[in-house]
């Protein structure tokens, strides 16, 4: 979609940039066929930038959705799945771009349950644990200064 059909709006526009959790601006929902929006997911630019959106976001060409069927995304579980995806991309640059093709044939070695499948729970505790753990080192460190 050309930029002329974005106007200033109040939609996050995902675009291959590793800053702003790959913000570039706000823009408004346009009458266009070409024009991609999406809630809860995981944008995967060209480039390899790896981000998670809780909100509604448009998406410029180049940058891949990851969602997961039947599962809402919260910030613990998509930290884990986002820093699995950085690894997995972690040797693409501008000359060795990340294609439409490319993104599925990644694989993602998740934890999985009793029943053999991804172990969501675990991986939100993971992480909330690995949050306060750092925490709790961070504020030992701040009460020494």
């Amino acid at each position: 979609m050309q930029k002329k059909h974005l106007k200033v709006g109040s939609y996050p526009r995902i675009s291959a940039t590793e800053q702003n959790n790959g913000i570039v601006k706000l823009t408004n929902i346009p009458n266009h066929k070409n024009y991609r929006s999406l809630s809860n997911f995981i944008s995967v630019s060209f480039l390899g930038g790896v981000f998670f959106h809780s909100y509604t976001a448009s998406l410029d060409m180049k940058i891949h959705a990851v969602q997961i069927k039947n599962r809402k995304l919260n910030e613990y579980l998509a930290e884990f799945i986002v820093y699995l995806i950085k690894r997995s991309v972690k040797n693409i640059s501008y000359g060795n771009q990340l294609s439409s093709k490319d993104l599925p044939e990644k694989k993602l070695y998740l934890p999985i349950n009793s029943q053999c499948e991804p172990d969501y729970e675990f991986m939100e505790v993971y992480m909330q644990e690995l949050e306060q753990k750092n925490l709790r080192k961070y504020l030992a460190f701040k009460n020494l200064n």
